[in-house]
């Protein structure tokens, strides 16, 4: 269980997940050559490791590979879906989806990626015994799959309702033949219909793309033919963002994305492209498990009610966060709308010290993530103190964090950030089996939350947004977690514009400047 979550519950910003908002459109320029020209170099924070799309969930591999590999459908802003692979789908029932693909869709090696091939991909990460991450949280758990190559269609039905299925498949990237006969092509290289060839791999430096010709079912009717569109690309890892905004200022990199103090550099920089966008909501949830003090709900509130969540939110993203809104990434949720203000415990220390004198807490936070996570961690130990209780600071990096909240269980409250692009997908941290059975990490067992999602489940879409919401609004007045602060990241360019979509700057945007 912990290997399928390691991309969700993140550090700081480690998704690339951005918002649409005023980003460019995602389809193809009006200005039209025969031949793409020209280099960009963009800067990852982290080495990818293995490049096999079905195979990781990690921030930086998923970005690579969306050079590399298409999916269905695309995730363009909230509630907003371009196509794909797929030309046009439909929404028959919260259990079923329908896609058709567009006509000659062809491989960097030349085969034909076709309604069949689709299938085999959708059918391996569905098996659980292939082990993909991607399972449970962008594919359905127990779907079945047909496809009609003469028609072109691919057909995903379920047992359990699934209301955002469609959102969930257009992050699964697809592999081509060859690929699925043999994944050890995938590891280090990759065998895609996306934009771009993978042409060089050095683990730990760079991976290098060459821009395919005739390709025509990128996002939105994407192609490679617009002047501008870059001929090579290579993807630079850079672990420092100060390092990474050297670069960007001096020429070395001509792409980058900071959550850190680096922003109020480059924003003071002329000429530079940029696009700031909300990210992952930072959080606080408490361990219910019995024999830790969150197990009371008297005692739980009173955690809440200690803690300054608004003033440790600023903290942590170094006072660049958005207030939280929702559990969903503010950037794609289909579901507008508050499930936060006005439900959750008040701020009011006083109250929380005669449920709270004495008791022991060990807060846990990952080291991993950025320097704003210590001082975040401090902040709340002394606010919990001044309360009364008696608080031990567990400083982890992030794999180690996570061996804790789904092994071990040796922790009382977590300082982490979930970044989900629709409330269903954060369903399984919330509810079910407690870790390590489950991914109920917490062992939250809220009847009202559950009520709620049960109706939400039964509707399509957007139409059960008001159960989904709901749904929240119990967790914050129980005080099952507690939101702290929107991460915020900038992408900024150098001789380079882009649109942004939710792995990052989106390849067929990328224009020369």
């Amino acid at each position: 269980m912990q290997k399928r979550l390691v991309p969700l519950i993140a550090a700081a910003a480690v998704l690339l997940s951005v918002s649409g908002a005023g980003a460019m459109p995602l389809g193809t320029s009006t200005k039209q050559h025969a031949q793409a020209s020209g280099s960009v170099t963009i800067a990852v924070g982290t080495d990818p490791g293995s490049l096999d799309p079905q195979l990781t969930i990690l921030a930086s591999a998923r970005f690579v590979d969306s050079f590399a590999y298409d999916s269905l459908v695309n995730l363009t802003g909230p509630g907003k879906i371009a196509s794909g692979l797929a030309q046009s789908w439909k929404v028959v029932s919260p259990k079923r989806v329908e896609f058709t693909l567009h006509q000659g869709i062809t491989c960097s090696d030349g085969s034909k990626m076709t309604a069949s091939v689709v299938k085999k991909n959708l059918e391996f990460v569905g098996n659980p015994a292939n082990k993909s991450p991607l399972l449970g949280v962008f594919m359905p758990l127990g779907a079945t799959v047909t496809a009609d190559d003469k028609a072109r269609t691919v057909v995903v039905t379920t047992t359990r309702p699934n209301p955002f299925m469609i959102q969930g498949l257009a992050s699964v990237q697809l592999v081509c033949s060859a690929g699925l006969s043999d994944r050890s092509k995938l590891s280090r290289g990759a065998v895609g219909s996306g934009p771009y060839t993978l042409t060089s791999v050095v683990p730990g430096d760079h991976y290098t793309f060459q821009v395919r010709k005739g390709y025509k079912w990128g996002p939105g009717g994407a192609t490679t033919s617009p002047s501008g569109l870059p001929a090579k690309v290579t993807i630079k890892v850079v672990s420092n963002e100060s390092t990474a905004a050297n670069l960007l200022l001096t020429g070395g990199v001509n792409l980058a994305t900071f959550a850190g103090p680096d922003r109020k550099r480059l924003d003071k920089a002329k000429g530079l492209f940029r696009k700031v966008m909300a990210g992952q909501p930072g959080e606080l949830f408490f361990n219910e498990n019995p024999g830790h003090p969150a197990a009371s709900a008297t005692v739980r509130r009173a955690l809440v009610q200690a803690l300054n969540t608004k003033q440790i939110g600023t903290v942590v993203t170094g006072g660049l966060g958005v207030p939280v809104t929702q559990l969903s990434l503010q950037s794609f949720t289909p579901c507008a709308g508050d499930s936060v203000t006005g439900n959750l415990p008040a701020f009011n220390p006083g109250a929380a010290r005669s449920a709270l004198n004495g008791v022991t807490v060990k807060l846990l936070y990952p080291t991993d993530g950025g320097s704003t996570w210590i001082p975040a961690a401090e902040l709340a130990q002394q606010q919990l103190s001044a309360a009364g209780a008696k608080v031990t600071l567990d400083g982890q990096s992030t794999a180690a964090l996570q061996g804790k909240l789904f092994g071990t269980g040796d922790w009382d409250v977590v300082l982490i950030a979930i970044g989900v692009a629709n409330p269903s997908q954060i369903t399984g941290f919330l509810s079910g089996p407690a870790s390590p059975k489950g991914t109920n990490f917490g062992n939250v067992d809220n009847a009202v939350y559950k009520a709620a999602v049960s109706r939400a489940q039964r509707r399509v879409g957007t139409q059960g947004c008001k159960y989904w919401l709901d749904a929240e609004r119990a967790l914050f007045k129980a005080a099952d977690l507690a939101p702290m602060a929107v991460f915020t990241n900038a992408s900024y360019g150098k001789g380079v514009s882009f649109a942004l979509g939710v792995q990052g700057p989106v390849p067929t945007s990328l224009r020369l400047t």
